[in-house]
Parts: C-alpha cells; sequence; structure tokens
C-alpha cells in the first residue's frame, strides 16, 4: 500500500511536459438545444491523425507545432476550424446542425463487444451495445454471458433469483449504478438484475476494484454502470419483441420525442411473461417460476440556455412470481404443510433528478446536485418461510468539479443517505431466535468527499480519493483509494490501483437461498459492518499491424481482504443456518486474461480466462474454500458479419469450473465434496433489413442442466429439503426468436 502512495507522489511530482488543449463539442440543433457529441473528429489542420471526442464529448490534445488551426468535424454538422491562441488551455465548439440533408444515410462498421477502457485510470470493462446483442439479453442478468469478470447463476432452485458474483465474491460486493447514481440497494438488489430490461440499455461498465469515492463507499469488488437509452437518441421509436421455446414472451418499446426545443424524453416500456412452469427433470419442481412483470421509466432532458442540464426520471415495476411444485395452488394450498410452493410480489417506484451547472473560464469546471428516492416493497413465501419487506432509501449528492490547470482536477461533495426499512420474517409455527438480529434497522448516512486527478497525456493518470462518512448505525467511517494508470510505451499501459470497501449487511436480503430450504436461521450475533481491502494490478497490450490495431492482450490481479465480514453457514448444522460475524481470515484472489483479436475485417475472437481462491473461515468448516464459488471461467466468443452488416452470427463457448458443496454430508451422493465442471454453448443469427433486425438463437445448446437440484424434493415437509445448493444451470436447451425494429 505504501508502495503505490509512494508511486503516485512521484508522478504527481513529475516534470512539466507538452501543453495541452482540453475541450468539449457540443451540437447545437435549429431550436438552440445543446448536446455533446461523441465521435466527432478533432485534428490541426494539414496534420495527420487527430482525436475523437468521449460519451461526454470531451477531448484532449497536444498543442501542435506546425498549425494553430484546430478542425473539428462530424458527420450530419457543418465543420469548424478554429484558431487556438498561445494562451488557450480550455475550448468549447459548437457545431450546427448541417443545411444538407439525405432520405437514408447508413453506416456500417464491425463494433467491439467487449473491450478494455483505454483512457480510464480504473480497469474498465466495457460492454458496447453490440455486445448486448450477441445473444438475447433480456435484462441486466443475462448481459454478462460473454464476460468472464462477472459470473451469473441462480441463488436457489425454486425462486428463480439471479445473483452475480465478481472478483470470485457475491454481488453483493459490487455497487450498482444507473448512469453514475447508486441504485439496487437493500431489499431492491435481491432481485434487481432482473428488473433492468436489456433493450433499454446503451452500455455497461464494470469497473474492478474499489473505484471511484465520489458514489459511497460501497464498492468492495468494483462498479457495474448501466448507460440507458437517451431522451436525445435520433431512434424516435425502437419495438423489440422476443419468445422462446418455453414460452417466455418479452415486448420493449421506447419512443423518444422532442416536445419543446430545449426538452427531449425517452418512454421504456416493457412487458414480459413466463407463463407456463416446466419440470425436465421430473422432480416435481418447476425450473423456473411462472412471472408476469411490467415495467416502465419516463426520461426527461432539459438544456438550458447557459449550458446547465437537468435530467429527471421516474419508473414503476410490478412482478409477481410463483415457484416450487408444478402441482402448487396457491390459493387452495397455501396451509397444506405437505405441499410446496413459493410466491414472490415486488412492487417498486423511483423517482430522480440530475442537475448539472459548468461555470468558470471556458466552463472548465462544473456543479452537480443528484437526487434520488427509492420504494421497494416485497411480499413473499417460501413454504412455510414468509419474508415481507419494505424500504424507502433516499440520496442526495451534490458535487464540484473544478479544473485546475492543464494536468490537475479535482472534485469535492458532501452526501447525504438514508434508508428505512420494515421486515418481517417468520417461519410456520417456530419460533426465531434473536429475530431483530435478521431484520435491517433504519440508517442514515452523511459524509464528504474529496477526488483529486493529476495527468499527463500518453503517460500517467493518477487518481487520489478519500471520503469521510457518518452513519448512524456504525459510527465514523474513513474510506481512502487510489489509481494509477501509466502508459509504459504507446502500446503497452499498467494500472495499479488500492482502497477499502464498506457496507450494511441486509441479512436476509443479501442471502435469500436462505429462504429456499426447511433449515431454521439463528442468528448468533448481531451484524457488524462489512469491512475490506482490495488491491489490483493490470497490464493491456495493444497490437498493432500494419498501423492498425488487430488485438489487444490484457492481464489483471485482484486481492480482497477481509477485517469484517457476515457469513451466512449453512455446514455447522444438518439442520440450521448459522449467521455469524467473522472470526478469523477471508479473502479472495482473481486472476484473468482477456484477448481481442480482428484477424480479418469483420471477424472478431474474443477469449478470457479467469480463475478464482476464494477462502473463508467458517465455524465447523475451518478455513476452507467458500462454498458454491466457481475455481475458474474459460470463454470464447466468435462474431463474424458480413459486408454492411446484413448477416450477424455470434457463437459462444463457455467453460465452468468446479466448485466446493456445502459439507457433503448434507448433499447426498456428494462423494470428493466438489461439484464438476460443465461446459455451456451458445448461438445467434442475425439478418438486417435496414430498419428491421430479425434475430434466431438458442441457449445451452448441449443441454447440460445440475441434476437433482433440490435435496429431498420428494419430501418438502422434512428438515432435509435444501433447494439451496446450486452451482450449475437449471433450465435446458432453449430456442429463442426476435425482431428489433428502429424508426
Amino acid at each position: 500500500m505504501k508502495k503505490i502512495f509512494v508511486l503516485l507522489a512521484l508522478a504527481i511530482s513529475a516534470g512539466a511536459g507538452a501543453a495541452n488543449i482540453h475541450g468539449v463539442v457540443l451540437g447545437v440543433d435549429g431550436k438552440g438545444a445543446a448536446e455533446p457529441l461523441v465521435g466527432a473528429s478533432v485534428y490541426w489542420l494539414g496534420a495527420t491523425g487527430g482525436v475523437t471526442t468521449d460519451n461526454q464529448g470531451m477531448f484532449l490534445t497536444a498543442r501542435s507545432a506546425a498549425s494553430s488551426k484546430l478542425v473539428v468535424t462530424l458527420f450530419g454538422y457543418r465543420a469548424d476550424t478554429i484558431a487556438v491562441g498561445s494562451t488557450v488551455e480550455h475550448m468549447e465548439v459548437r457545431l450546427a446542425v448541417s443545411d444538407y440533408s439525405l432520405d437514408v444515410v447508413e453506416v456500417y462498421g464491425q463494433q467491439k463487444g467487449t473491450s478494455i477502457s483505454r483512457v480510464k485510470a480504473i480497469t474498465t470493462e466495457m460492454i458496447s451495445s453490440a455486445g448486448l446483442t450477441k445473444l438475447a439479453c433480456c435484462n441486466l442478468a443475462e448481459s454478462f454471458e460473454n464476460s468472464a469478470t462477472v459470473t451469473v447463476g441462480f441463488s436457489d432452485a425454486v425462486s428463480g433469483t439471479k445473483q452475480i458474483r465478481m472478483l470470485g465474491l457475491a454481488g453483493a460486493y459490487t455497487q450498482m449504478l444507473d448512469e453514475s447514481r447508486p441504485v439496487m440497494r437493500g431489499l431492491a438488489a435481491t432481485y434487481g438484475l432482473s428488473y433492468t430490461p436489456g433493450s433499454w440499455m446503451e452500455s455497461v461498465q464494470i469497473s474492478k476494484g474499489t473505484s471511484s469515492v465520489l458514489n459511497g463507499y460501497d464498492a468492495i469488488t468494483g462498479q457495474i454502470n448501466v448507460e440507458h437509452r437517451k431522451p436525445t437518441s435520433p431512434d424516435r421509436l425502437f419495438v423489440n419483441a422476443y419468445l422462446n421455446s418455453d414460452y417466455r414472451g418479452e415486448l420493449n418499446v421506447a419512443w423518444a420525442s422532442q416536445p419543446a426545443p430545449a426538452l427531449h424524453n425517452v418512454l421504456l416500456l416493457h412487458a414480459s411473461g413466463d407463463p407456463q412452469m416446466v419440470d425436465a427433470n421430473g422432480d416435481g419442481f418447476a425450473d423456473q417460476p411462472q412471472a408476469q412483470q411490467i415495467n416502465v421509466a419516463d426520461r426527461w432532458l432539459y438544456t438550458f440556455g447557459s449550458g446547465a442540464m437537468l435530467r429527471a426520471g421516474v419508473r414503476f415495476l410490478a412482478e409477481d412470481r410463483q415457484g416450487g411444485q408444478v402441482s402448487f395452488d396457491r390459493k387452495a394450498d397455501r396451509s397444506d404443510t405437505l405441499k410446496y410452493g413459493s410466491y414472490i410480489a415486488n412492487r417498486s417506484l423511483n423517482a430522480y433528478a440530475k442537475l448539472g451547472i459548468p461555470f468558470g473560464s471556458g466552463q472548465r469546471s462544473s456543479a452537480a446536485l443528484v437526487a434520488d428516492y427509492a420504494l421497494h416493497e416485497q411480499k413473499s413465501f417460501f413454504g412455510q418461510k414468509i419474508y415481507n419487506g419494505t424500504e424507502h432509501s433516499a440520496y442526495l449528492n451534490g458535487l464540484l468539479q473544478l479544473e485546475l490547470g492543464l494536468r490537475h482536477s479535482a472534485t469535492f461533495g458532501l452526501g447525504l443517505r438514508g434508508d428505512f426499512y420494515e421486515e418481517e420474517y417468520s417461519f410456520g409455527a417456530k419460533s426465531v431466535a434473536n429475530l431483530s438480529y435478521l431484520l435491517h434497522e433504519n440508517e442514515l448516512v452523511g459524509g464528504a468527499f474529496g477526488e483529486y486527478t493529476f495527468s499527463i497525456e500518453k503517460k500517467v493518470t493518477a487518481i487520489a480519493g478519500l471520503r469521510v462518512d457518518q452513519n448512524s448505525l456504525y459510527g465514523t467511517l474513513v474510506t481512502p483509494r487510489v489509481h494509477i494508470k501509466y502508459d509504459l510505451t504507446e502500446t503497452l499501459a499498467a494500472r495499479a490501483s488500492a482502497g477499502r470497501g464498506l457496507r450494511s449487511p441486509t441479512v436476509i436480503a443479501d442471502n435469500i437461498w436462505m429462504m429456499a430450504s426447511q433449515r431454521d436461521i439463528v442468528a448468533k450475533e448481531k451484524p457488524k459492518m462489512e469491512d475490506a481491502w482490495t488491491y489490483g494490478l493490470s497490464l493491456i497490450k495493444y497490437i498493432r499491424v500494419d498501423n492498425q490495431e488487430k488485438a489487444t492482450v490484457s492481464m489483471d490481479f485482484f486481492h480482497t481482504s477481509f477485517a469484517s465480514q457476515l457469513i451466512a453457514d449453512q455446514e455447522v448444522s444438518g439442520n440450521q443456518i448459522w449467521v455469524y460475524n467473522l472470526n478469523g481470515t477471508s479473502y479472495a484472489n482473481t486472476y484473468q486474461v482477456d484477448v481481442n483479436v480482428e484477424p480479418v475485417e469483420r471477424l472478431g475472437i474474443y477469449a478470457t480466462f479467469r480463475y478464482s481462491d476464494t477462502k473463508v473461515q467458517l465455524r465447523e468448516v475451518g478455513f476452507a474454500r467458500k462454498p458454491l464459488v466457481d475455481r475458474f471461467k474459460g470463454l470464447l466468443n466468435v462474431s463474424y458479419a458480413t459486408k454492411f452488416n446484413k448477416w450477424m452470427f455470434d457463437v459462444t463457448a463457455q467453460i465452468n469450473g468446479q466448485s466446493r458443496l456445502p459439507n457433503s454430508r448434507h448433499v447426498p451422493g456428494v462423494t470428493d465434496g466438489y461439484s464438476p465442471a460443465y461446459p455451456m454453448f451458445y448461438a445467434q443469427v442475425t439478418k438486417r433489413y435496414r430498419a428491421l433486425e430479425v434475430y434466431l438463437g438458442c441457449e445451452n445448446i448441449a443441454n447440460y442442466m445440475q441434476s437433482n437440484p433440490i435435496i429431498s424434493a420428494a419430501n418438502p415437509s422434512s428438515s432435509d429439503f435444501n433447494a439451496s445448493v446450486v452451482w450449475g444451470p437449471l433450465m435446458g436447451r432453449k430456442f429463442y426468436a426476435g425482431l428489433r425494429w428502429t424508426m
């Protein structure tokens, strides 16, 4: 840790270099509304090469000795040539919409589905819009099938709940963001991955390690940020329809409009249903629950003449799902202890507003205010276990971003968050010991934070962050973090990071699998705040052939060590699950290699392999591998598109490693204590007709399924019944078809 801070100090004290120009490119339509332009070309007149603007319309270019005129172009806008004075460090360029118009313009290109960010100091994996359409990707949980960084599985064999793992640890340790706004917290996190439709998303960014301090102290293994369709999207109407061989149907609609010159809106609609219970393994239990979901979001953008922007939105969701025995009738059999069924009803409401105000010379600095409110209500039962909960969450974050010079910038802010809970848990006629330890108390957090960035173009970027929070349950919390990116050569870059992460556990919501058994849940002590340090190193190499980038190879290693952790342990007793605080060592080591190759035009090959070593001190077993965490994952994706992307083909193969099962004496049929490694195969073909895309595909082509995922399925009222030991696929081969229509 000390060496990293010394490296940062050396980087910050480096001598001055060539002057750079920072800037932003805005597009102005005929009604005066301005919006950052992504992908605009910026180059010096008469020079070769140049740069393009990022997803915020920003660019950074070294001053040219041969020319003082900067050219800015983007198709659909009037090009501009600007004389840049010797003292100018920052500039704002506004491009007007071109007077020329064409009936149809089609631009074709092969976009990488998954890549590693070239510019971010934090190791960040990018899943593009192309990556999100390589598979059916019905929701956020299913968007990681072409990634080894994030592994997705089921929490149990009853509820259909999807859970992720990142850096060898449960998804609860990964902070979820919606366009840099914290979401899916507390009770909402349990099923939240299934509540972000794939067709609503533009891209997903996966930041490994402790990430930034600006949005809280929660990120221990990383952050996952989702970018949605924008109100300013040129696609005025988008429709996606989907149907699979299990009769799951889905309809998504995105409608963008401009009610006023400075006002843009996008309305997002989703409806889906799983109408039938499929029992492919014949154990009497549905492989996935029946479910119906309605999801509506309305997002707005208002642009002020001064350049300030106000973004606001509201979202409502309602979902019902019923699982368990295929013969279970929710109304007639609810009180029958010899039958087993589950029912989960989730309702949520979210509203937010984000105000950004640029100011200062060239509007290089800015102030922002983010406000968010979320209500999540859950009613559920799993057999005789009942869990109901309501959570009100409020979030307020104020930020001040200052450009302090050519190489220096800083962000300061204040944050306030409140989470208010009402929870109910019962287990039939049985008494629940230490019930209050299982239920989360109301929590209020207020704090201040700062983040300093130092950069030398094409050389080094260093970020040092610190936040101090006062928590109503856990007292004063200090969170330091540091990230360094160093460009060793033009084609070789190294990154290092270190930082602390903290999170307040919500016992049942974090471990919903505990509900899917007949075991008593016994809280042995009051939960402490979870506390961990994560360290990371990565190296990325860009390989060029004939001045074209043909391949990238990246390697990274991350280590997470817990000082405090909440353990849900089903290996202490055959009929109990113990919940207690860590007393000993708990860590996770993750090694990963990614290779992205484009050997010929329109052919992309992506291969990745990840190995995880996750161990924890358990009461009875001792220091051992954390159960149900796979050792490794290997993945190969091959994509090919014909000329003009008329046909697109995607094939994915996975190999998923063994995981240690809970003590084999409690898992019938297990001899060596580990699940087998298993393969998964996916394929999809897409045909494009101008504004219409039609796609056909197959998931789990080899029809591999975990055999007997439910222990004692024939006798669900016995204390041996356990549906939580899930390590593999619960559903077999699935064909699907769909269409995407864009206007």
